[in-house]
């Protein structure tokens, strides 16, 4: 239930998609000829573009994420390597042949670097499905895209283990914890991007599973945020911040989360 209705709050509330709905709200309401609520409605889609689409508020909102969990200096020793799934498109890979490109390829690469680096160390990749109404289920996990992706890169296929079933952020912990049984006093690497690391590790806490975040594909660095025009990518950026900003509250709201620290 938490999973169905986190897809169709999202659906609602992506800046983006609020500003499409301000957008056909202030179109029906002139066609209606009610003038109010049409300036009403087109000041509040002004509003949001501006803010999300120029102003550098996407860097504020990432960035606040981002440093959260730097990177610490590589272990002395580490038991195990988890890699969270970061939206592949098996589909595309079942029809074409060939992976669909996606940022999230570098918890990929993060994660068989730090194979090559501790041999003796178990290596997982998390990821199901997360579409909602699509095909969804095992036929097209993610986990497939990774276990091609792994063997392009050259890895043996027995150091590779894969957790197929989880759809979101809490499933994947929850699931690898169930799969891989880690004992007292090992250490584990956690493998996400640098901006979804907060919520992995609030719910790695609240699992009981201590973990050391391992963060990948930053999105900001250290200069000056200031405006600009490419609206849809800062659109696109809002997005993906607010979305994790809301997802996090959530989790916390839900209990599944222990928070940051």
């Amino acid at each position: 239930m938490f999973f169905i209705a986190s897809k169709v709050f999202w659906l609602l509330v992506a800046p983006s998609h609020l500003l499409g709905l301000l957008v056909l709200a202030a179109a029906l309401c002139a066609l209606a000829g009610q003038v109010r609520a049409t300036r009403l409605f087109a000041v509040a889609a002004g509003l949001l573009l501006l803010v999300a689409g120029i102003l550098p508020l996407n860097v504020w909102m990432i960035r606040a994420l981002e440093d959260r969990y730097p990177r610490p200096p590589w272990p002395a020793h580490v038991d195990g390597i988890v890699m969270l799934g970061a939206g592949f498109d098996t589909a595309t890979l079942k029809m074409r042949g060939v992976p669909a490109t996606n940022g999230g390829e570098m918890r990929v690469i993060a994660g068989f670097e730090a194979a090559r680096r501790y041999p003796g160390a178990k290596l997982v990749f998390s990821g199901g499905s997360g579409v909602l109404g699509g095909v969804g289920g095992e036929a097209y996990s993610e986990a497939e895209t990774a276990r091609y992706i792994f063997a392009q890169m050259g890895l043996d296929p027995t150091r590779l283990i894969l957790e197929p079933r989880s759809r979101n952020t809490y499933e994947n912990i929850l699931n690898t914890k169930a799969l891989v049984k880690p004992k007292p006093g090992e250490v584990w690497l956690l493998a996400t991007s640098a901006i979804h690391m907060p919520r992995a590790l609030g719910v790695a806490r609240k699992l009981n599973w201590p973990m050391l975040p391992w963060p990948t594909d930053y999105l900001t660095g250290p200069h000056r945020a200031s405006a600009d025009f490419n609206i849809a990518g800062n659109l696109g950026a809002v997005d993906y911040a607010v979305h994790e900003w809301v997802g996090g509250l959530a989790y916390r709201l839900a209990g599944k989360s222990a928070g940051g620290q």
